[in-house]
């Protein structure tokens, strides 16, 4: 005869027989027996007593056997479920630091996205900026080279002018007169 398992839950064992109630069994059962032997006192009837009593006692032998089997199954499921419960608990330190490490790369990548899109802004600010001013320096380059060619055609006109006579002019006379005051003058 096996004992009945009882359903374990989080934190519930099998219910265990109490010492009072193994002794209370030791009990009943020797008083079956001296009842039993007290009652009939024929042969027949002292030994139907001895064969109830035997099985009795066998019967309190299989109970105390069941009673062990059952200590040990205890003691056995007591430190399974006490290893279940540690890992348990071990693998929820793992989720939660996951979690944690999972919630800072997020931020991380928030915060990368975030950056790439500034400088992505920049870029496309900076990329018209640079447009405007390499349309500038071409403008200029232009210009210099204007500048530089009439420079060269200045300094040919020059150079042409140096080699040839200057053209004599006449010497202009200044009179040595006095001139007269003007009319809007006082004397």
């Amino acid at each position: 005869m096996k004992p009945a398992k009882a359903a374990i839950g989080r934190g519930a064992l099998p219910h265990m027989r109490s010492r009072p109630a193994k002794m209370s069994l030791v009990v009943l059962t020797g008083w079956l027996l001296l009842s039993v032997v007290l009652a009939g006192c024929s042969n027949r009837g002292l030994q139907q007593a001895q064969e109830e009593a035997a099985e009795a006692k066998a019967t309190v032998e299989r109970l105390k056997f069941n009673l062990e089997q059952a200590r040990k199954e205890t003691s056995t499921l007591r430190a399974e479920f006490n290893a279940v419960r540690q890992s348990r608990d071990e693998l929820e330190e793992k989720v939660a630091r996951s979690i944690e490490e999972r919630n800072q790369a997020a931020t991380v990548a928030q915060q990368a996205q975030e950056v790439i899109k500034e400088l992505a802004a920049r870029s496309s600010g900076q990329a018209g900026a640079t447009a405007a001013l390499e349309q500038e320096i071409a403008e200029l380059r232009a210009l210099v080279a204007e500048q530089q060619a009439l420079i060269e055609q200045l300094q040919k006109d020059a150079a042409a002018e140096a080699t040839a006579e200057p053209p004599v002019e006449p010497p202009v006379e200044v009179p040595e007169e006095p001139l007269p005051p003007e009319p809007n003058e006082n004397p």
